[in-house]
């Protein structure tokens, strides 16, 4: 129960400090004595909580959980746990080191009646193989030590050793596109797989149903452009199909979206729609035409705007309403992704936020996306612009006020002050580089070439081919083909870092340049 800061995080320690004081039973009087520390945040029941730590005489710790200021509940903690106290004195988590509560996960789990693949098995000869020529040598995976880590660890094999359990699946079904945004490719494009190297569409089937077997509730199809791909509503058609026929209760509802440019969206919207797809992300820059020239290096900026309209038409006439929750009071199916540079497009927040209220009346939520290093793509950070600054540009023309983020959730969600319209657009910021969300990270990355990538930001050398897995098969029994491949999806997971693939920040992961361009890693 580590607390991270965020634009809330002065309420959320007030509130820590006034809980302390009124909890019942009252956290102890030491806790409010110097070498305590006050916490505050939400956990996946959304329930409230505020937690103090000391470290005693001993060195060990001692820590108190209240939940919404309620019963007081003393953590002790075993010889796994452990914190530590940087120079600045806070309290944190012991990051890559550390397992809290791991055993209170298990139970969770287990009591939620997630399975555990049974028996255990090792790996065939061509698995290892696959795997080590993936990993470098300093993360070497042997048979033995997933073997041994199947004692050790969690039972789901979509669980990391940070305790994430990865719910939501990002497939990018080609690597090629119709623009050539700056952010994502260099202006010559990049050398494309050849099409024998990337998935078909009974691969990309048989592994969305091994990741619902495993959990997954949410599926999002991105690329490059996905809908460049042949017969994608008949593709979309049979991952709802397996979403919806899962063994289980879906918390998600089995959502199945895009992420697309929208160039070709009109023309497809109701096909897709009709198969199943639910939620719709498109990527929009600038409102004007001769910056869409430039940023996409191509022409197109009617189409998209013509695409928004058409898709929230699409929604409407399928679900009643493009918003979701109780009389569309929730988020919308329909959201445009901006990402902001200085000094190219920074001026244009404001519009976008006029855009997402008064022309689409709160049918469409609108999210500005703070610049992501990738390889090719020319990052720098005399052009990045924070959270922190894009707050200050839309707030003082535009009061913004908070509102609640759903679980898992990468946006900072806010809503226009005193807003006329009773329909509000949610205005969203994703953060990953100012104030990253890896700490709830439940997203895990198929790549058009079928390798599976854990985290956005991971090397390329951390990447493993599941695509090799299903075409060098040992059996025609096809349980014993799902094994293989949970087994290695398993040992992937597994070497998830902690935080932006390890790098520690923005810089380091633009010096590094170990990773993919944007458009074959699909977002």
């Amino acid at each position: 129960l580590a607390y991270t800061s965020s634009s809330g995080g002065r309420k959320y320690r007030a509130a820590a400090a006034q809980q302390a004081k009124s909890a019942d039973p009252p956290v102890p009087e030491e806790a409010r004595d110097e070498g305590w520390r006050l916490g505050a945040g939400r956990d996946e029941t959304k329930a409230n909580y505020v937690f103090t730590a000391r470290k005693s005489e001993e060195g060990t710790m001692c820590f108190y959980a209240h939940i919404d200021g309620g019963q007081g509940v003393q953590l002790d903690f075993d010889e796994h746990d452990e914190m530590y106290i940087p120079k600045d004195g806070a309290y944190i988590d012991g990051g890559h080191e550390s397992r809290p509560r791991l055993h209170a996960l298990r139970e969770r789990l287990r009591s939620e009646g997630i399975h555990r693949i049974s028996p255990r098995r090792k790996l065939a000869p061509h698995q290892s193989q696959i795997l080590q020529q993936s990993v470098p040598p300093s993360h070497a995976v042997t048979e033995n030590s997933i073997e041994q880590s199947h004692d050790h660890l969690i039972d789901n094999i979509l669980t990391d050793t940070h305790g994430r359990h990865h719910n939501y699946l990002r497939i990018s079904l080609s690597e090629r596109c119709n623009l050539r945004c700056q952010y994502c490719m260099p202006p010559e494009g990049i050398q494309l797989s050849p099409s024998s190297n990337l998935l078909t569409d009974q691969e990309i089937t048989r592994l969305v149903d091994v990741f619902v077997k495993n959990g997954v509730d949410k599926v999002r199809l991105t690329g490059g452009e996905p809908l460049l791909r042949p017969n994608l509503a008949s593709l979309i058609r049979q991952i709802s199909s397996s979403l919806r026929t899962a063994d289980r209760n879906l918390s998600g509802s089995g959502l199945v979206g895009i992420t697309t440019n929208g160039i070709s969206l009109s023309r497809q919207i109701d096909a897709l729609v009709d198969a199943g797809l639910t939620g719709v992300n498109i990527s929009l820059d600038t409102l004007r035409s001769d910056r869409f020239l430039e940023i996409t290096r191509r022409n197109g900026l009617e189409k998209v705007m013509r695409a928004i309209h058409d898709t929230i038409r699409a929604f409407r006439e399928k679900y009643g309403d493009v918003r979701l929750g109780p009389n569309g009071t929730g988020g919308s199916r329909v959201k445009i992704n901006c990402v902001v540079m200085k000094d190219f497009n920074d001026d244009e927040l404001v519009d976008f936020v006029d855009l997402v209220n008064n022309t689409f009346c709160g049918d469409v939520d609108m999210r500005f996306i703070e610049w992501m290093p990738f390889n090719d793509n020319g990052w720098n950070m005399t052009k990045f612009l924070s959270y922190e600054d894009m707050m200050d540009n839309i707030d003082s023309k535009a009061p913004l006020e908070r509102i609640e983020d759903g679980p898992n959730d990468t946006t900072k969600w806010w809503t226009v002050q005193n807003q006329a319209s009773v329909r509000k657009s949610r205005i969203g910021f994703i953060t990953s580089m100012s104030e990253h969300f890896c700490s709830s990270c439940n997203r895990l990355r198929i790549t058009a070439d079928g390798k599976i990538k854990v985290c956005l930001f991971g090397s390329n050398e951390k990447e493993v081919s599941l695509r090799d897995i299903m075409r060098n098969r040992s059996s025609n029994n096809s349980r014993s083909d799902e094994e293989e491949l949970s087994e290695v999806i398993y040992a992937a997971v597994q070497r998830k870092s902690f935080a932006l693939g390890g790098h520690g920040n923005a810089e380091a992961i633009a010096k590094a340049a170990d990773n993919r361009p944007m458009t074959t890693i699909g977002g």
